[in-house]
């Protein structure tokens, strides 16, 4: 089923304003803002952060970090992460946790 432009736009503002900022209205290379983030003025500690969010029914990534990371992490009274690597590169991995997680390691740095 298709995703009205109000949640998507939605998401976008309540994602930014955690991050202490605000929904880029024209992200992408329109953006008269000098970047094409979708959070555009954020607080100090993630002006180095370029956000890009998405909304999808579904992600993979999401059934493989319950499975594979929370629910273990869970039961060991733990943050969970979830890193994925593509089979045969020498670099790239990337780090899956919850928002709540990475809000709270990125705020506790700063202080």
């Amino acid at each position: 089923m298709p995703t009205s432009k109000n949640t998507w736009k939605d998401l976008e503002r309540r994602i930014c304003k955690q991050f202490g900022g605000k929904r880029n209205p024209l992200s992408g290379q329109n953006s008269g803002h000098g970047t094409s983030a979708d959070c555009i003025e954020v607080s100090a500690e993630f002006e180095n952060f370029y956000f890009e969010i998405r909304l999808r029914e579904n992600w993979f990534h999401h059934t493989m970090f319950r499975d594979d990371a929370e629910k273990p992490a869970k039961k060991e009274g733990k943050i969970p992460v979830l890193v994925t690597h593509k089979k045969n590169a020498k670099s790239g991995a990337l780090v899956v946790l919850r928002l709540e997680d990475f809000l709270d390691l990125v705020k506790d740095s700063h202080k």
